[in-house]
Parts: structure tokens; sequence; C-alpha cells
């Protein structure tokens, strides 16, 4: 074996195996990657789906391993490089497509000939390079942006295409907006902060071909604050049927997607001078003593009346406003589907159809509409769902975004 070959497998034992203790015996564990199913997971460890099966057993062995969960691997498990395929026609006809030994190909994988056809049966090609994986059809490379999911955070997907094609991305039962630039694609959602611990299927569909599909884990952190709030005053009178027409009023607008991302640097906050942080994304409300019905859908900074608040990167505005609930409200378009919301407002400084750069101050800090304080709220959606901005900005969702579409991001 060359030394580069040793040096890459003993990285992928290094990074991707952890000792375990199951039924008395020391195993190792591996964490599900997008495209691990269990038929590449055998060629990827020299195993077999049933001893994969056996050690992670399923009420529904049809069913595949959800990405981000730990697969417990047999003793006997050594990793190898190379591409796991379902081709069409035979042996030889996939070895000269990929510049490799038709009989080498047939040896690996248990054919008698390098003239049999494959009939879209699984194969292994050896190569220096790769994880074998079963992608979905047309996809060179795929990746999400975590392999645990967190309920109330952004969630994209991207990856690299062979050819250019329609794709459709569903989790769960919604369906992600997806972006390319030529070969490359991003796909952007949002899960709610009620969204919980669960494995929702991941759907993938290139043009007419089959649907590939796997499930995906989401942990909720279960540390979620709870506040009861008490609301006098003009606050008090504000009725329920008033935040839900203002509501709809502006899902139409986060509802468009504008297809072009308005920002090349790293999201910012946007403000630079507040007291505290006073609420965070996804707190249980209660008000006046009523259930915890409702969530806190964005980020509140307690600051001084008249603080400046700032475009925390480039976008359009799209409302510039006093609302009934929100008050004096400012919302940037930033491209991709993705919105900030800026509310409470004492005055505004933009307008829509504004082009704003990254630190440009839109308004500043008050107490209006449904307000207990001075304070900023600020709010970012995706895919016309309410994420977690702290999280968007200490994950870097901003950059790995621009970086699956091969753009800067300085």
């Amino acid at each position: 074996m060359k030394p580069a070959r040793i040096v890459l497998l003993g990285i992928l034992l290094a990074t991707m195996l952890n000792a375990t203790a199951v039924q008395g015996a020391t195993l190792a564990t591996y964490q599900i990657q997008p495209g691990d199913t269990w038929e590449a997971l055998a060629f990827q460890f020299q195993t077999s789906p049933e001893t994969l099966q056996s050690l992670n057993p399923h009420p529904n062995p049809a069913r595949q391993p959800a990405i981000g969960t730990e697969l417990v691997l047999p003793e006997t498990a050594v990793p190898q490089t190379g591409i796991f395929l379902r081709p069409w026609g035979n042996l030889l006809e996939t070895a000269v497509s990929h510049n490799s030994s038709p009989w080498t190909i047939a040896l690996r994988n248990g054919q008698p000939t390098s003239h049999r056809p494959a009939l879209y049966q699984p194969i292994f090609i050896p190569a220096a390079e790769g994880t074998p994986r079963e992608l979905p059809a047309g996809f060179a490379t795929l990746e999400v942006s975590q392999l645990v999911g967190v309920p109330g955070q952004a969630i994209g997907l991207r990856g690299e295409m062979v050819d250019v094609g329609v794709v459709t991305a569903v989790l769960g039962n919604n369906e992600m907006d997806v972006f390319s630039n030529e070969r490359y694609l991003v796909g952007l959602t949002g899960t709610s902060a009620f969204f919980g611990t669960q494995q929702p299927e991941l759907s993938i569909q290139v043009g007419d071909a089959p649907p590939w599909r796997q499930p995906w884990q989401f942990r909720d952190p279960i540390s979620w604050e709870y506040q009861q709030l008490t609301l006098t005053g003009t606050a008090a009178q504000i009725d329920q049927q008033s935040i839900d027409e203002e509501r709809a009023r502006l899902f139409e607008i986060w509802e468009q997607n504008s297809g072009l991302a308005q920002w090349d640097a790293p999201f910012q906050l946007p403000i630079n001078s507040f007291l505290e942080i006073s609420s965070t994304f996804g707190a249980r409300r209660s008000y006046n003593g009523g259930p915890y019905r409702t969530y806190h859908e964005g980020v509140d900074f307690a600051a001084y009346g008249g603080t400046p608040v700032l475009a925390p990167a480039g976008g359009t505005v799209v409302v510039a406003e006093f609302l009934y609930v929100r008050g004096g409200a400012v919302i940037i378009d930033h491209g991709l589907g993705i919105y900030s919301g800026f509310y409470h407002l004492s005055s505004i400084a933009v307008a829509p159809g504004d082009v704003v750069t990254p630190g440009q101050i839109v308004g500043e800090v008050g107490t209006t509409g449904l307000s207990t304080g001075n304070h900023l709220h600020w709010d970012l959606l995706v895919d016309a769902i309410w994420i977690d901005a702290q999280a968007w900005l200490d994950k870097g969702m901003d950059c790995w975004i621009l970086a699956g579409l091969k753009r800067p991001c300085e």
C-alpha cells in the first residue's frame, strides 16, 4: 500500500471512529452523513448491510440511517475510499466512464465477468479519494449545515451537480428554497422553536429522477426560557385579531423570494450600544397570566431610546412604517428568501425601495407598538420561518451559503 493511502486511511480512522462498548465488546461508532445508506456504508466499511443492521436494529429495516445519528460498526470494519454507484448498463461501460479497470471493478464487486449487466445494482469503484455514498441523482457532492439539526435555526444543504437540472428539496412537509449558480446549489429553510426532537425525512428530487430520501436527526435543546409578561396601557388593548391581520400582511412579503444574495460579507449585530439582551429567540411566553402558547420570534436588545439601529447586511428595504403591533418597523430583504425585521422604533431613517449597506442607520430604538419598554426587537426569517438570529451569526450561515454558491464572503 502506498504511504499516501496509509495516511489517508489513518486520518479516516482517527476522525470518524470513536470507541464505545456494545454488548461487552469494544466497537466503534460513526456519525451518519448525507448519502450514508445501508448499502453505501457496507462498501465504505467492507462489511454487509445485514451486519450493520444487526448492530443497529430499527423496527423498520427498510428505513435508512438518519443523518447525524451514531452508527455502531463491527470489529472488522475498515474504511476504504472509492465511489458508490447504481449504474445502468454493464460493468465495462461503467469502468470506461470512470477511467477505471473493468476487471478490478468486477473483482471488487464479486462479479465473474466485466460484461455482466449491472441493472442498477450497487457498484463500488475503487479510487484514491472519495467516500462511498449514495447521493441524489446528478449530485457529485452533498452536505448539510449541521449534522444534528437544532429547532429554531436556519437549515441548509449545498452540493455540486454533475449537470444543471431542476432540483426540489423537502424537509418533512416543508419545501425548501433552492438556489443555484451553474452547477453549485444551496437549499434553505428554517425550523420553528416548537419543532422539537424528531427525525423528519429529507427528500431531494432532480428533474424526473426518483426522489432520494434520508431521515435527519433534530434534537431540541430543552433550554428555552419561560417568561411571564404583563401588558398594560395601549399594549394591553392590542387584540389577537389585530396581531393576526398584521402578521398575514407581512407574510405576503416574507414569502416572496428575490433569488439573489444581496450581501457579500458576514452579518453584523444591528446595534452597537445596548444594555443587555433582554429576551432571546424561542423564549416561551405567557401574557397576563395566560398559557405558554407562543414563543419570542426574535432577539430583544434593551437600549436607551434614540440609540441608532443599523442594517446588519446589504439588502433592500421593503417595509418602513409604523405598524399597529410592531410599532416603528423596518424590514430588509437580503435576498435568497432571507429577511431582517427591526421593530418598536421611535423613528425611521429609510424608505421602501432603499438599498442599504452594512452599518447604515435605518432607525432609532423606541418603545412603540406592543412593547413594555425601550428596546430593539430584531427578527430574522429564512423561507418565511423565524429563526434564531444569534445562532445565525454564531454558526456563520451567511458565509456558508455564499460559499455553497461559490461567492466570496469578506
